[in-house]
Formats: structure tokens, sequence, C-alpha cells
């Protein structure tokens, strides 16, 4: 701490001031009462009272910095605290989302499937009830044809028979 003449080394200069040109009426130039004049115990006094007062000013002033520093140390503290938790906070949040969305298309995927499935169900009864339309109606198919065989049949057996008149057979030729 450098000291200049305004920065407290003031008092001691006007003391020394005061001693010089008379505190009251014992100074130079004034009363010759030599009870008024500064002794040395007085001037070393008044030295090292000036001493301690800046040694307790310098001690005040490092205190205030040492109080300063400490708040600005925990503030910071606290600021990274702060930043550290949004960020914790946040990366919770995005995390939530992304399980959410996971959640949603997973879903999505099962009504997909879900659906596929109807559809392959409403393919597979209508696959079995053409197929069963269709063994029906070749069954018919058959039966019709075989009527028809029948009857052709019963046609061309009258024809043959109205054709041959009536047959007796003969005994024994």
């Amino acid at each position: 701490m450098g000291d200049s003449t305004f920065s407290g080394g003031w008092i001691f200069a006007f003391l020394i001031i005061a001693v010089i040109f008379g505190w009251g009426n014992g100074g130079v130039g004034g009363n010759a009462n030599a009870a008024a004049y500064a002794t040395m115990a007085d001037v070393n006094a008044a030295i090292n009272n000036q001493s301690t007062q800046q040694a307790l000013a310098a001690i005040q002033l490092s205190s205030a910095n040492n109080n300063y520093e400490t708040s600005r140390l925990i503030s910071d503290q606290n600021m990274t605290m702060m930043n550290q938790s949004n960020t914790n906070l946040l990366t919770a949040v995005n995390g939530f989302n992304a399980i959410s969305a996971n959640i949603a298309n997973g879903f999505n995927s099962v009504n997909q499937n879900i659906a596929d499935l109807g559809y392959k169900m409403e393919n597979c009864c209508c696959s079995i009830k053409t197929m069963l339309l269709e063994n029906r109606l070749q069954d018919t198919q058959i039966a019709l044809q075989n009527a028809q065989n029948v009857a052709v049949n019963a046609q061309q057996s009258q024809y043959l028979l109205s054709q041959l008149g009536t047959f007796v057979p003969t005994a024994g030729v």
C-alpha cells in the first residue's frame, strides 16, 4: 500500500504541523509553557497510533476483500450447481420425451400389426368362403353332370327299346 499525504499519512503530517505551530498556545511563537510541547513519548505514541490505525484499516480492507471473494466463490458455485441441475433436468426431460416417443411408435407399430392381422384374417375368411363355394359349385356341377348322364342314358335306353320293338326272348335257341 503506497502512502501519500492524502491516503492516511496526512494525520502524521497534521500532528507535526500542530506541534510546530502550536496546539493551542504551546507551539512555536506561542506561549512558552513547556507543558504544551510534545514530548518524544507523545510523538512516538502518535506514530504508534497512526501505525495501528493504518494496520487496522489494512486488516479491515483485507477482511472485506476476503468476504467479497468468499461471496463470489459461493455465488459461482451456486451458479455452477444451478447450471448442472438445469442440464440434468433437461437431460431427464429429453429422456422422458424419447421414451414417450418410443412408446408411441411402439403402439403405432402394434396398431398397424393389428390392422394388418385383421386384413389378413378377412382375406383368409374370404379365401375359405370362396374355396367352400367353389367346392360346392364343383360338387353341384358334378351332380348335374351325373344327372344329365343318367337322363341321357335313360333316353338312349328308351329310344333303343322303342326301336327294337317288343323283344321276347326265346328259350333254347
